[in-house]
């Protein structure tokens, strides 16, 4: 019994081993397969950013991939179908051949939006996002000769204010009745910044206040966590703006944004594309209807350190053309 037990266990280690080579053997022809296959794919690439560009008016692909109205309109046409492998299996493997073709496609996709980004060969930083994301007719108040910062009165929000005034100084409080009023006053022009909460560790997301900066079209541009004065609890406090802006600080580099899917499962899409462009995905938020405006909508919030901007935002630019940006910015944590 002993004899026969080795015996069959060195069969099963040869047939392993064989195994082995065999699947070794198939991944370098598969990754043969894939070299070839991206080769093409960046030769579409470049056809799908030479259009873009010339129906922009030239200019650097990303300010065109941004800025163009019709820029996803032309990806979508140049990019082709989608690959179908169900004409190609065996019936015994059918069942995958749907999972692997939706696989395909989204890698295809990643590789081409990546190819589009390097079309101009930049390389890319966060100030460049800033400018993507903006919009060109956006109006700008007037910046006054003091910088006010707006916010409501209170021990959490004026430590909030200290911590912010170390990284924009020569602010002066301005202090509001509401946070609503907060908001108005940085879009009529009459503050410079607003503090206001947009999440703690009780609740999550403060919806209401996010539906406040978006009505009056707010940006984050830093943001902090601030400890309950009992050590129990935290709120973190966000420096709003009426534009886009980097404010250099310590702290974790975020993006953040709103985006509505035709279904809920292109999360998947997101994570996986964030993970290809080497974005971290920090927090998804599920938004209601009066907060997002529609089913299947949500709050992402990314950090970007050491990313590829450029496909990361050629990506969403491309794909998800409607995906509303909320601020690029710096968390500079529990302060």
């Amino acid at each position: 019994m002993i004899n026969d037990t080795s015996a069959q266990e060195c069969v099963f280690e040869n047939a392993d081993a064989v195994i082995s080579k065999n699947l070794e053997d198939i991944f370098r022809a598969e990754a043969s397969v894939f070299e070839r296959k991206f080769a093409h794919l960046c030769e579409r690439a470049n056809i799908i950013a030479q259009t873009i560009k010339a129906n922009y008016g030239n200019g650097d692909i990303m300010d065109a991939v941004s800025h163009l109205d019709a820029a996803s309109e032309i990806y979508a046409l140049g990019k082709g179908e989608g690959p179908d492998f169900s004409g190609y299996f065996a019936d015994v493997n059918m069942e995958s051949s749907s999972c692997l073709s939706v696989c395909s496609d989204i890698l295809d996709r990643l590789y081409l939006c990546k190819s589009i980004a390097a079309f101009d060969s930049g390389n890319y930083n966060e100030n460049d996002a800033v400018f993507w994301i903006s919009e060109d007719e956006r109006d700008i108040p007037v910046e006054t000769k003091d910088k006010k910062v707006s916010f409501v009165r209170g021990n959490q929000s004026g430590r909030a204010f200290e911590t912010f005034a170390k990284f924009v100084p020569g602010v002066l409080a301005e202090y509001e009745e509401d946070f609503k009023s907060a908001c108005e006053a940085v879009a009529a022009g009459e503050s410079t910044y607003a503090i206001i909460p947009v999440e703690n560790s009780l609740d999550g997301r403060l919806n209401s206040f996010h539906r406040l900066i978006e009505k009056y079209a707010l940006s984050i541009v830093l943001c902090a966590d601030i400890v309950s004065d009992d050590g129990e609890s935290s709120t973190k406090f966000a420096l709003v703006y009426k534009k886009f802006e980097i404010i250099k600080a310590r702290g974790e580099r975020i993006f953040e944004c709103r985006i509505t899917f035709s279904d809920p499962s292109e999360l998947c899409n997101i994570i996986l594309a964030a993970n290809y462009f080497g974005v971290r995905v920090c927090k998804i938020y599920s938004l209601p209807l009066s907060g997002g405006g529609r089913d299947n909508s949500f709050g992402i919030i990314f950090r970007t350190d050491g990313a590829q901007i450029g496909g990361f935002f050629c990506y969403l630019f491309l794909e998800y053309p409607q995906f509303s940006s909320v601020g690029l910015y710096t968390d500079i944590g529990v302060e």
